[in-house]
């Protein structure tokens, strides 16, 4: 369990990496008010990617996890303490925050859950693709996406308890196990992300392998 834990700190890093890769290049760190039609759908392209990653990197960390199915588990309702930084590194969240407009959540989830059709398209990063806008559009989703995807890759692990409950709650109602196919275009973010994308399907169908026969 060491060397999968290992494997999902370095797969969060390299992905943290890979965003502000993605948000420097597209010099969206300049904070600008419009972008193109053009370099947002590039944008787009590559945050989905990423967020496919962070998504199944969350899913091996829930897996882990013993809880209460969702609904089950009591709220504290106590806020989360700071968590420490490692010696050498940097906290970006305030150049980050600074950029936010509308507010963007990560989707770790199918809303509704109904089961393997959307659990396999939410694993796998699909979706409908929205039609381009003509001319320059507005570039503050883009930032608040960023910035939610941030704040997960800086705190995974509340992303991955309530995962954890949802997973416990779709075992509980023996719903179908979640699949996690083959994710097209694993190296376009580099070598490092590519790796990882590629392990993940393998690494997800072993940590689910408990999953309850409902066939």
């Amino acid at each position: 369990m060491i060397g999968l834990d290992a494997f999902i700190e370095q797969g969060l890093a390299a992905a943290g990496r890979a965003l502000l890769g993605v948000r420097a290049e597209a010099g969206l760190h300049l904070a600008p008010k419009t972008v193109s039609k053009r370099l947002r759908a590039r944008v787009r392209s590559r945050l989905k990617v990423i967020e496919t990653i962070v998504r199944r990197l969350i899913t091996l960390m829930a897996a882990a996890l013993e809880v209460a199915p969702a609904g089950r588990a009591g709220a504290t309702g106590r806020a989360a303490a700071p968590t420490a930084q490692p010696d050498g590194a940097e906290d970006v969240t305030q150049s980050f925050a600074a950029l936010q407009g509308p507010v963007y959540h990560l989707r770790l989830t199918a809303c509704p859950v109904r089961g393997l059709a959307e659990w396999q398209q939410m694993l796998a990063g699909s979706g409908s693709a929205s039609a381009l806008a003509t001319g320059p559009v507005p570039a503050a989703p883009l930032l608040a996406q960023i910035v939610a995807l941030h704040r997960v890759l800086k705190d995974p692990e509340p992303a991955a308890r309530r995962l954890a409950r949802h997973l416990a709650g779709l075992k509980a109602s023996r719903q179908p196990r979640p699949i996690c196919p083959p994710s097209p275009g694993d190296f376009r973010l580099g070598a490092e992300l590519g790796s990882v994308s590629t392990a993940l399907p393998g690494l997800i169908t072993r940590a689910l392998a408990d999953w309850p026969d409902t066939s």
